[in-house]
């Protein structure tokens, strides 16, 4: 059977060398478009945040994060403004229970998505909401929190400024969206080709699972990942590189065996590689670590597990995982604190989500070297 990979940044070669190029070359040249775009915009939310006395962040990040909220909107605007406030705020709450109570987990997941599924397929109308506002609960009932968090962030110096502004500045957004799922299928999409066939043939399957959201976001918000991941590098790396201890992460899917066969044994930080399988991408990575002076663990939920070391200016962290989820990291690391770093995997196959055997997913090793600082210390 062959297998319907959503996105490789091999394209077909060996290595994804030419992605990183690729996606380098597109950020330097969204980046200098955008600023003239958006300065006016960031420019005013930068001033209310230190008016607050709230940290403030790049140019880069201001405008990627305009980006987001734009191809958020442009994407799924029917979705959003379908969906009732009742179900949004129950499906908030199910998220919510669902991590403070993990023994759980499974039969939460479960209603989850069988809630979503039926209020998908009610009949409803849309509704004259704020646009943000209504993204957030969208957002919040997915599970996508941190997303959500960061653009509450914004809806607060949107109610200062009032709804005729807000509405001029998230349809300056969605314009702006608009012109980078072009240029970015351009740049990009040689690497994504299959996503629409998966949309289109396997994504149906995952009705009344939690998960099909996730698995149903279009090619446009892959490359939003892509480069979210390229910014957030970018800003976070001056900050990454002055810690004192490298940690990097790397999701289970990474693994040469599956997980019962798998010797790797629980740490208070995650699962540490014991060396049982010599041509596993987990083992090189660890012993890759041994001589360069950082440590890998294998984690399920990101950042989490580093919760004791959130505002620890000494922890730099390295984080392993898709193109759809990446970016969304750096958000949490940069909320706790944490000097982190994002490396894609070139290629998804995890049984959590893409695929109902797996098969053991890869990175640039090349890449990670470099990312984690080796030769910049």
């Amino acid at each position: 059977m062959t297998r319907l990979i959503t996105y490789s940044l091999r394209n077909g070669g060996r290595d994804s060398h030419d992605y990183y190029q690729s996606v380098a070359a597109f950020a330097d040249s969204w980046f200098a478009v955008a600023t003239g775009d958006l300065e006016n915009i960031f420019l005013g939310f930068r001033q209310y945040r230190l008016s607050h006395h709230q940290p403030d962040r790049t140019d880069a990040e201001y405008a990627f994060e305009l980006l987001a909220l734009g191809v958020l909107l442009h994407e799924h605007a029917d979705e959003i403004s379908c969906l009732p406030n009742s179900v949004a705020r129950l499906l908030d709450f199910l998220v919510r229970a669902q991590e403070h109570y993990p023994p759980c987990e499974d039969h939460i997941k479960r209603w989850r998505g069988q809630i979503a599924a039926w209020a998908r397929e009610v009949e409803s109308q849309a509704e004259n909401r704020d646009d943000v506002d209504s993204l957030i609960k969208w957002l919040r009932a997915n599970g996508d929190t941190t997303q959500a968090d960061r653009f509450a962030q914004w809806q607060c110096y949107f109610h200062e400024i009032g709804f005729a502004s807000t509405r001029h500045i998230t349809a300056r957004c969605i314009a702006i969206a608009s012109d980078f799922i072009a240029s970015s299928e351009i740049a990009l999409g040689k690497y994504t080709p299959q996503v629409p066939v998966f949309l289109a043939k396997v994504a149906p399957k995952y009705r009344g699972r939690y998960d099909a959201e996730l698995v149903s976001r279009t090619r446009a918000e892959y490359h939003l990942g892509m480069l979210g991941t390229e910014i957030l590098n970018r800003a976070y790396r001056q900050r990454f590189l002055s810690t004192k201890q490298k940690i990097v992460i790397v999701p289970p899917c990474m693994r040469a065996q599956p997980e019962d066969k798998c010797k790797s044994i629980p740490t208070p930080y995650g699962a540490k590689c014991q060396a049982c399988t010599l041509s596993c991408r987990v083992h090189q990575i660890t012993k890759l670590g041994e001589k360069r002076g950082f440590d890998v663990y294998i984690i399920h939920d990101e950042l989490r597990v580093f919760g004791s070391g959130a505002g620890d200016s000494r922890l730099g962290v390295v984080g392993v995982s898709c193109a759809l989820t990446n970016w969304s990291g750096g958000w949490d690391a940069d909320d706790a604190h944490i000097a982190a770093q994002g490396v894609l995997l070139d290629y998804v196959g995890c049984t959590y989500h893409w695929d109902d055997e797996g098969f053991a997913t890869d990175t640039n090793l090349k890449k990670l070297q470099e990312v984690v600082g080796i030769n910049e210390q």
